[in-house]
């Protein structure tokens, strides 16, 4: 289960750059120290709950992180999928953030809920592994 193994690695190091951002708001490269964790750490988030829902029998018709995520929702992986698709919608705007209120604005988001919605998926694998 190496994707599993990974997201779970990754959201160790994204607590780290959420403590340490919320230790200065005003510390824009750890902000975007932050984001770039989130990135990958969303990215590896529905890779392993694909990867995982397959290696329960789940049938692979998930071809996009949407599509995923709705299925891990369905099968209760996650219980939260308004904040999931939330997620999602901050991953795709990362890649185009060109103004602070912006960066802020995501930032906030992964230090006050992301985190602890990922952390939930983190718990979720260590109970089922």
């Amino acid at each position: 289960m190496k994707k599993i193994e990974n997201f779970l690695k990754a959201v160790n190091r994204l607590k780290e750059a959420v403590e340490r951002y919320k230790n200065n708001r005003t510390d824009d490269i750890a902000r975007d120290a932050m984001i770039q964790r989130f990135e990958f750490t969303f990215e590896l988030s529905w890779k392993a709950m694909k990867k995982y829902m397959i290696d329960q029998g789940v049938r692979n018709e998930m071809q996009f992180p949407k599509q995923v995520l709705k299925s891990a929702y369905e099968n209760r992986i996650i219980d939260d999928e308004k904040t999931w698709l939330a997620m999602l919608e901050a991953r795709n705007s990362t890649l185009y953030i060109y103004d602070d209120r912006a960066a802020e604005r995501i930032g906030n988001n992964i230090a006050n809920s992301f985190v602890t919605t990922l952390s939930k998926l983190e718990d979720y694998f260590k109970a089922h592994m």
